[in-house]
């Protein structure tokens, strides 16, 4: 298994922004746009830091093993299910799932802390029967838990078994007489919608998470998580606090002295070097992102033209 944590050069116990920060730092470094030999250490940076970044990705990698490596507790490993007391001491208290929602952004959205609306569809509590989808009697056999947890062993050969209730078929309870306006679901579908200023500087992979934002779930609402999708947008791209712009060229752009880039502060007017070379971008101090520290822009320039547009004396 890699070491995601060695990759990004963090410790287990780093903060998400500490990891954030280290991942920025690398893929600036071997960027291929600015490293042509980091291609292969970048695709490792950013699959160390799409585990990292990602809690629940994070946790299974932190944990591989059904036990956690013989390093995790009875308590912590029911804790991990999902369960915050122990169902063999009765009674459950079950939270809700995160609800996930994918938005795309681009460049200069992050750049511009652009408002965007989000309209997606979450699962509310039903009000006629406030969620419980009816009325409920609780499961006699599992005393609610929807589960039944075997034990065998003693540390560190122990083994957990999780069987589903059969009486209950895993809910914890049975209903006497169902909701009809939920069909005894508990839950009414609707769609909601919310805007959001991004923040500057905001990349590809974070997270905004909006408290009981999602879906009702076992008399609780779970959050909402928001992944951030950062998406090309005319010939921009977002690397770390850094803006790249790729400039294409024409036969008689060649000729100019200088080109103007659509930066989001305004026209750039960015003159030619003397030495004109296409594979090395040029750069523009101080005109990227500012985060924890000030970003640059560079601009790959591209030549395209046709044949005929050159003119021979």
């Amino acid at each position: 298994m890699k070491d995601y944590y060695g990759i990004l050069g963090v410790n287990r116990d780093s903060s998400s922004d500490e990891i954030k920060k280290a991942y920025r730092k690398l893929s600036k470094q071997y960027h291929p746009d600015v490293n042509p030999d980091g291609e292969d250490k970048f695709k490792e940076i950013a699959e160390a830091y799409d585990i990292l970044s990602n809690p629940d990705k994070k946790q299974k990698y932190d944990n591989p093993s059904m036990f956690g490596g013989g390093n995790m507790g009875f308590e912590d490993f029911l804790s991990q299910m999902g369960f915050n007391t122990n169902p063999f001491g009765g009674g459950r208290k079950k939270a809700a799932p995160e609800k996930i929602i994918k938005l795309d952004i681009t460049p200069f959205d992050s750049y511009k802390s652009a408002n965007k609306e989000i309209t997606y569809r979450r699962e509310m509590a039903c009000n006629t029967c406030n969620g419980s989808g009816g009325d409920r009697v609780t499961c006699t056999v599992c005393q609610g838990a929807g589960v039944r947890m075997r034990q065998f062993g003693q540390p560190p050969f122990q083994q957990i078994l999780q069987e589903t209730c059969g009486h209950c078929k895993g809910k914890g309870f049975t209903l006497t007489r169902g909701c009809i306006d939920c069909g005894s679901l508990g839950t009414k579908g609707e769609y909601k919608t919310m805007t959001i200023t991004l923040q500057h500087g905001l990349d590809d992979g974070e997270y905004y998470r909006i408290e009981q934002g999602g879906d009702y779930h076992n008399g609780v609402y779970g959050n909402l998580l928001i992944k951030i999708h950062m998406t090309a947008n005319d010939n921009w791209e977002k690397i770390g606090d850094d803006f790249f712009y790729t400039n294409y060229m024409s036969y008689s752009d060649l000729l100019k002295e200088s080109c103007e880039i659509p930066h989001p502060d305004g026209t750039l007017s960015v003159r030619y070097p003397e030495l004109f070379d296409s594979s090395k971008p040029m750069r523009v101090r101080g005109k990227g992102f500012r985060r924890e520290r000030i970003g640059d822009l560079y601009i790959k320039n591209i030549v395209k033209f046709k044949k005929d547009e050159i003119k021979v004396d």
